[in-house]
């Protein structure tokens, strides 16, 4: 049996609390090979080499919280400069080459070591041959997922980082250690690489091609999975950031080799073949969900887990006088993401297990869960009755920008500074929730809230938690009077938080439900409705094929497919709202290419996009360099509390485009440049 050269993995392995996949002996001196003789063994390396992904659901090593769509708070030095909230120092200036945040390089900062998960797929893949009694066609399949894996850390590390080491084989350390110190290779080479990978796998006759059987197999890669992934990568490789961009232009490894060749500009022929490659690649991975795949846009409707909560049903039937204009859009959108039925929530194209195997309290549905048992109703009722989630699993003090509360279009679909019937100037002053059919049961009529808070389209209903708003729980439909959990005698509360830290408060005024399920029950984690945390989803795929179409000029193709998120979203068409009201030309280029930036924003709102969307179309100092805002939670009346507050500043400059490598890995090998500006 071959003995693995690698050696070092075992060690490693023996140093990771965490790490019950690939056990040793205390002195960890043992042929990691033994574990590819069975099965059970080999299912155990598999699971290891997924061990890596990046986290997405764990809110304080996330780079979901990257950009400015959250707010953490403020008050308390941990969420500023300690060890909370990793994503947002991306943003805020607190990242260095020496204190670096979210280092996927090295697995500092609260991150995964991509570096370390590559090395276990390799032994992995150059050990699989040694697995006895196991049918060809799994072990296919397997070697195929790691090969996907493998391509896929590659992937996210360019994204962070531009050029990157490319490792595709176990290292001998027998070897000279000049010889094991290697060199960023050049962005091209990365790209090509992680293409050929990924087109590898998918040649892999015995490669399952989609894996719908049960919601926990989403995390487990298929054909439907790495088309998509093969996606993202393509449309990374011709975005802004990598074409016309001269940021880059003497960026040279020590041998004076250009590591990143941008002099590519709209309308030559490089630019245009990269473009061509990602609008081929994202439709095929479009053509391959809805068909091999099964998969389409949510609609509770249609394909939902059955009838709308009890308190709904009212508001539900259109023959009634109470029918809701947006409840069946709101119950789709928030269903997109929550629903855990594999059967059912078709949209999802991949997800993470991570929010699946729920076992801490520091995920993003539980930082932005808030607590029912510190509300109170509009008449005044407390809710503290069955103490469902009064404490373990529902912390309420991850909230949203008053950045990302204003990205949120107008009902006529429009952003609210563009739809020219929306009362911008006065969007921060007071007004009454009307009695209409539009906003009942997502505001509580006849209270007094923001302007900004009305008329708005049903995303912000269905994902966002804001004063006088109605906030669904655990069969009960809350109309909120301080979503604050302060003291409830005023529309802000205070400061006296009930029965938690005095930092589990939404700081900006304004919360995030869009990744928990109304059937929470978060008193134990037990009680916690789990699902995969989507990392792409066909509505995703559907706005890159509209970029990807706008850039080569396809404009009409381009608007079918941002109507095709729209109408899903229950608002008006590209025709009726940017063209009819805002005059915009659906046949421009650069009109269109603002939809689609505006569309991503929205609906792919928290997911973990915005940021990399922002960088990769170069447009961080437009974003990122403006204060993050909210409400003054401490107003205790309306005139104090809605009053606009900056909590906290964002930094940015060119440097923080590609991230530094950490200083101590420059020192361990020589042969590595870092990163321009760093």
């Amino acid at each position: 049996m071959k003995r693995v050269k690698y050696i070092l993995m075992v060690l490693l392995a023996a140093t990771i609390s965490s790490c019950n996949y690939l056990d040793v002996v205390p002195d960890g001196v043992v042929e990691i090979s033994s574990k590819f003789t069975t099965q059970a063994g080999v299912r155990q390396a598999l699971g290891k080499c997924y061990e890596y992904m990046p986290d997405y659901a764990y809110v304080h090593g996330s780079i979901t919280l990257a950009g400015d769509e959250y707010c953490c708070p403020n008050v308390n030095a941990t969420f500023t400069t300690g060890g909370s909230c990793r994503g947002l120092w991306l943003v805020r200036g607190l990242q260095s080459a020496t204190n670096v945040s979210l280092s996927y390089w090295n697995g500092s900062g609260s991150a995964q070591n991509l570096y370390e998960g590559i090395r276990y797929c390799n032994v992995f893949l150059e050990n699989i041959h040694n697995c006895v009694g196991v049918p060809q066609k799994m072990i296919n399949d397997w070697i195929a997922q790691v090969k996907v894996l493998r391509a896929y850390y590659h992937f996210f590390l360019v994204q962070c980082y531009g050029p990157i080491l490319v490792y595709d084989k176990v290292i001998d350390l027998s070897s000279d250690v000049e010889d094991m110190r290697a060199k960023r290779e050049t962005l091209e080479y990365c790209f090509d690489w992680i293409v050929k990978e990924l087109d590898a796998a998918l040649a892999v006759k015995d490669f399952t091609e989609s894996r719908r059987n049960a919601i926990t197999e989403n995390l487990l890669l298929d054909k439907v999975i790495t088309r998509a992934i093969k996606a993202k990568v393509l449309l990374l490789k011709a975005s802004p950031i990598f074409n016309g961009n001269n940021m880059y232009t003497d960026f040279r490894d020590s041998d004076g080799t250009l590591l990143i060749d941008a002099d590519h500009y709209e309308g030559d022929e490089v630019w245009e073949k990269r473009w061509k490659d990602a609008q081929t690649a994202i439709k095929d991975a479009i053509d391959y969900a809805e068909t091999v795949g099964a998969r389409e846009l949510y609609d509770y409707e249609l394909n939902g887990p059955g009838k709308p909560n009890d308190y709904d049903v009212e508001y539900w039937d259109e023959t009634m006088p109470t029918y809701s204009e947006i409840i069946k859009n709101c119950y789709s959108l928030r269903y997109c993401i929550v629903d855990p039925n594999a059967s059912t929530n078709k949209e999802l194209i991949w997800g993470s297990g991570s929010n699946r195997n729920f076992s801490g309290s520091y995920t993003i549905q539980t930082a932005t869960q808030i607590r029912t048992g510190d509300l109170t109703d509009v008449s005044g009722n407390y809710y503290n009755d069955d103490g469902n989630t009064e404490s373990g699993y529902a912390f309420g003090w991850l909230g949203a920008s008053m950045e990302m509360a204003e990205a949120f279009y107008t009902k006529n679909g429009l952003p609210i500074d563009v739809d020219p019937t929306y009362d911008y100037v006065g969007r921060y002053g007071l007004t009454k929730v009307p009695s209409d059919n539009y906003h009942l049961s997502y505001m509580a009529a006849g209270q007094q809230t923001a302007v900004l808070h009305l008329n708005r389209e049903p995303r912000f209903y269905a994902w966002l938690v804001v004063d006088r708003g109605c906030y669904r729980d655990y069969n009960r439909l809350i109309p909120l009077t301080s979503m604050l959990f302060g003291d409830v005698s005023g529309p802000g509360g205070g400061t006296a938080i009930k029965g938690s830290s005095e930092y589990d408060i939404i700081q900006s005024g304004f919360g995030v439900k869009k990744f928990v399920n109304p059937a929470s029950k978060n008193r134990y984690a037990a009680n916690v409705v789990m699902y995969p945390f989507p990392l792409i989803r066909l509505a995703d795929l559907y706005l890159m094929y509209a970029e990807a179409c706008a850039n080569l000029g396809e404009t009409q193709t381009a608007v079918d497919y941002i109507n095709k998120v729209r109408v899903r979203a229950g608002i008006p068409t590209v025709a009726d709202s940017w063209v009819a009201i805002a005059g915009k030309d659906a046949s421009n280029k650069a009109d269109v290419l603002e939809m689609i930036k505006w569309e991503r924003r929205v609906e792919l709102a928290f997911e973990g996009h915005r940021y990399f969307d922002v960088v990769r179309w170069l447009e961080g100092d437009k974003y990122f360099n403006s204060p993050i805002r909210g409400w003054n939670y401490q107003g205790s009346r309306a005139n104090t509390f809605y009053q606009v507050k900056n909590l906290f500043q964002k930094q940015w400059s060119n440097k923080n485009y590609l991230w530094p490598l950490p200083s101590g890995e420059l020192d361990k090998n020589p042969r590595l440049v870092q990163n321009p500006w760093w």
